[in-house]
């Protein structure tokens, strides 16, 4: 395990620890936020897994499974957030037809021995969207008098920031690896950076209220 893998997973398990720790509460975001963080950890460790002990050469069959339950813990995580009726119908309805998609890629296009990178790009345009929408409806509505002490505030950022980087080095990923595979490994640890500051943003999140909480106003 390199260096880059190991400083992931211990922020990560450090971030899965502050919000089971800090958020001993019974709503649907906070569950799907560990439930994510969950996949992300068990993903990560099968990943190494399989190719240091399994003895697997090729692992990207993983992702291929992954990368549609990511989705669905985002979209949900984000139908709890928004308020706006219409958009969480819309995102009710993308997430059999995201399903649909990821397999049909898996099974024609981009298949389960190479990079779903296309998947990617479209759950990073998607999320991007949605968190995009978040933070306007924060604005607009006011969900926080203090902004830096609410808690989604951070964690939608984090996500923005790390699934715009998830974008563009998938979208090069590919060409990248078709001309230089050197350039290629040097472009995929750039995107470690993106991981580090959704965590960091994430541990924010968690802490950001913890002496003055502030609850979720949501206008249903």
């Amino acid at each position: 395990m390199n260096i880059y893998s190991q400083v992931y997973l211990i922020l990560l398990s450090i971030t899965l620890i502050s919000y089971i720790i800090q958020f001993r509460k019974k709503d649907l975001y906070v569950k799907m936020l560990i439930l994510l963080m969950i996949l992300w950890l068990v993903t990560t460790l099968a990943a190494i897994y399989s190719t240091k002990y399994a003895g697997l050469k090729n692992n990207l069959f993983i992702f291929h499974i992954f990368t549609p339950l990511e989705y669905v813990l985002l979209a949900l995580f984000y139908r709890d957030i928004i308020v706006n009726s219409r958009v969480k119908k819309i995102i009710s309805y993308s997430i059999p037809i995201f399903i649909l998609l990821a397999i049909l890629f898996s099974v024609f296009i981009q298949k389960p021995d190479t990079s779903n990178s296309t998947v990617i790009m479209i759950e990073s345009v998607i999320v991007i969207f949605l968190s995009l929408f978040f933070l306007r409806e924060v604005l607009l509505l006011q969900h926080a008098t203090i902004l830096y002490r609410f808690p989604l505030f951070w964690i939608s950022v984090g996500i923005l920031f790390y699934f715009t980087g998830n974008m563009i080095i998938e979208g090069l990923l590919n060409y990248m690896i078709s001309h230089s595979m050197q350039l290629a490994r040097r472009v995929y640890h750039i995107g470690h950076v993106f991981k580090y500051l959704l965590f960091l943003l994430f541990i924010i999140g968690a802490y950001c209220n913890r002496f003055v909480p502030l609850p979720l106003n949501r206008n249903r």
